[in-house]
């Protein structure tokens, strides 16, 4: 949970301002950006070329491969040139300008406001002179990309140089603009290429120790499909801190920064990438077909810088002190590859780890976020109670009222000033080609799918769902985007929650024996949620606190614990995991079948979802959202973590193979959360009435 309390009061919306005067001169202002790094040295294109080629490293792996290859050096040194001119950056100050102008004028014609916390960037620009920063946003929308570029040139501040991937690069004319503006451009994946990796290196290197502006990195790697936070990748940060381990910079500081959406620019796509349709290509003619969004609403953006992370306290914090970055720099060779020494590696987990929360706890909720998840709970439970019927919009607003005050006393800031019943009317206009406002003041959820859109079952990663599963299941999917954005703050509450939920009424529990339980669900669901394992004591005793405050437990005597009397959110938070753990069930079933031998993960995804969707139908689930192929893989990849599946490698493909008695062993301890609904008929008609509205709209693909 942050530390420090937020008010909506410190956000400024920077494109309200542009209302005011002209946008071209705005653009074209004198630029004159606050100091960076004190010690920064200014070089060009070229120079930074020549610092990288001409570095110890790259001359030892040249030799060395050279040797290896049995290939001249002069041909390696065109390959290093080759990677560079692939990679580098520009920053011109006239594209730059050209850019901030049509972003402007995109912005102020989709979106109500970008507000950013403008005391927090007072913040960072605080602690810019004394050491390389580096930038770590949330990635959620290809719309992040230049939008911390966009807000530097704002508040004149130093423009980042940002990693981005190779997709752009074969876009024509957008590559080389993306180029001009500061993006380097880096391989999704090096293998085995030691002359890559070293160049790589390097560059990254070389912009630390150089300083001369603030770098960007998506610590997430890529864009989250699904609302959610993705587990943190280490390669790049680490190689960022080797300047800082190695002694080359006596610190450097990063930034976490949260940007939060009213509306997700690509949440069709996402919705149909999680069922398994691949995302189309990036190429300019489809950024142009995109265009078409100009048309609709996307509300609100909300950017916050988190408190500024020094590398050097927070390695000290973990253990990891000055001493050791002095004998590190008495024995350190700047010829030898990136290597990490064990204490630095779990250091640099850590601190991935501890980026991302900070980006999580930086969030502003929107109000669709909380009818989101009021109107999955409520179609939750009139799936197995037909009697439920449809919502009124005046009990929805009721409900996020409740609920804003829940989550604000776990510590959220939800962008809801002053009228409640405003806000929610407001969302539901910006998402009504997802949820329609019938005239009868009931709210339903749309069918975006349509039987006309074509989808090559040759192309899918899933299974080869009916069209009558995909209409439900977009939807939901797309739903579901927006609940997630909220389970950060639930999370931990929730599983403690699902444990005791399991209990007889009144009956008690240990504290010691709930803690068992739940690190069993929480190692489970470590690779879909942000679950590090050091910290969970401490998650788990502030949990406690939580559901204390919220009436959910009770501790009836010293150390033994039951239920409380808030029924209705212990049925919310039970809710919200549960499409997880049914999917989590359904590839232990399918593992025990399919991973008698060694098996690809695709094949068990596909099957994964394809008796998810026979599970739908036949009532023994009932959340169309655990069809997202992004809850199997995690699955996946908990199961192999905790022993249930084995990887195995053969001739550069990974199989999996099941461990059996451990596999039983887990799954039988899942199936005592699984709430289990009352058999009912799934039947499309059944699903259409309770789920659709009448109002169809076609998929913008």
């Amino acid at each position: 949970m942050s530390n420090t309390a937020r008010s909506l009061k410190e956000f400024r919306d920077i494109i309200g301002e542009r209302y005011h005067s002209s946008d071209i001169f705005w653009v074209s202002r004198e630029w004159r950006p606050s100091p960076s790094y004190r010690h920064a040295k200014k070089r060009t294109p070229y120079e930074v070329k020549l610092d990288i080629m001409m570095s110890p490293r790259i001359q030892h792996v040249v030799e060395e491969a050279a040797e290896d290859r049995k290939t001249p050096q002069e041909l390696l040194y065109k390959e290093v040139d080759s990677i560079l001119d692939e990679m580098g950056h520009k920053q011109q100050l006239p594209v730059i300008r050209w850019f901030g102008y049509f972003l402007t004028k995109v912005m102020k014609r989709i979106y109500s406001g970008v507000l950013v916390n403008s005391e927090s960037i007072e913040r960072m620009r605080d602690v810019m002179p004394d050491t390389p920063i580096i930038l770590v946003p949330s990635h959620r929308s290809y719309a992040d990309f230049l939008l911390l570029s966009y807000i530097c040139f704002h508040f004149n501040i130093s423009l980042p140089v940002i990693a981005a991937g190779m997709d752009f690069v074969s876009m024509w004319g957008i590559g080389r603009m993306l180029r001009d503006s500061g993006a380097f451009f880096i391989r999704r994946s090096f293998g085995n290429d030691k002359v890559y990796w070293a160049v790589f290196s390097e560059y990254v290197q070389s912009l630390v120790r150089f300083g001369e502006a603030p770098m960007e990195f998506f610590i997430e790697g890529t864009r989250s499909r699904s609302g959610k936070s993705l587990t943190p990748k280490l390669g790049f940060l680490s190689v960022a801190l080797e300047c800082f381990f190695s002694g080359h910079v006596p610190d450097v500081v990063l930034v976490p920064v949260n940007i939060s959406y009213d509306r997700t620019l690509e949440e069709v796509l996402y919705a149909y990438e999680l069922l398994g349709v691949p995302k189309p290509k990036e190429s300019t003619s489809g950024l142009f077909k995109a265009l078409r969004m100009l048309d609709e609403q996307y509300g609100r953006i909300h950017v916050d810088f988190a408190p500024p992370v020094s590398a050097r306290l927070f390695c000290a914090s973990v253990g990891l002190l000055d001493e050791h970055r002095s004998a590190r720099a008495a024995t350190y060779s700047p010829c030898l590859p990136h290597t990490p020494l064990a204490n630095e590696s779990r250091a640099v987990t850590d601190l991935a780890y501890h980026l991302v929360r900070q980006q999580q706890f930086n969030t502003v909720l929107s109000p669709f976020s909380l009818v989101a998840l009021v109107l999955s709970n409520h179609l939750a439970l009139s799936a197995t109670d037909a009697k439920l019927g449809s919502i009124q919009v005046s009990e929805v607003v009721r409900e996020v009222k409740w609920f804003k005050s829940v989550v604000e006393t776990l510590g959220a800031l939800v962008a809801i000033e002053g009228d409640v019943e405003k806000a929610v009317l407001e969302s539901l206009k910006i998402h009504q080609s997802l949820v329609h406002l019938t005239p009868s003041n009931t709210l339903q959820l749309v069918k975006i799918h349509s039987p006309s859109v074509k989808i090559n079952p040759s192309n899918l990663k899933g299974h080869n769902m009916s069209n009558k599963t995909l209409e439900i299941a977009v939807s939901m999917v797309m739903l579901q985007h927006y609940v997630n954005q909220v389970l950060h703050y639930l999370v931990n509450p929730a599983i403690i929650t699902v444990v005791m939920q399991n209990l007889q009424d009144r009956e008690t529990i240990t504290k010691d024996d709930l803690f068992a339980k739940y690190k069993f669900l929480r190692s489970l669901l470590s690779y879909d949620f942000i679950l590090h394992k050091p910290w969970e004591v401490k998650d788990y005793e502030e949990g406690l606190k939580q559901l204390d405050l919220l009436n959910i437990i009770e501790e009836v005597s010293p150390g033994n614990l039951v239920l409380g009397n808030h029924k209705k959110l212990q049925i919310i938070l039970c809710n919200l995991m549960m499409p997880f753990l049914s999917s989590y069930e359904v590839v232990c079933q399918v593992v025990k079948q399919e991973a008698i031998e060694p098996c690809s993960s695709s094949k068990i995804v596909r099957c994964a979802q394809k008796r998810a969707e026979q599970c739908l139908y036949d009532g023994s689930l009932v959340h169309p959202q655990s069809l997202s192929l992004d809850i199997f893989n995690s699955a996946l990849s908990s199961l192999v973590a905790m022993g249930g599946l084995k990887k195995l490698r053969d001739n550069g493909n990974v199989k999996y193979i099941v461990c059996e008695e451990k596999l039983d062993e887990i799954s039988n301890e899942l199936r005592k959360y699984l709430l289990q609904p009352e058999k009912k008929d799934y039947s499309y008609g059944r699903i259409s009435s309770d789920y659709m509205a009448e109002q169809q709209k076609r998929a913008k693909l």
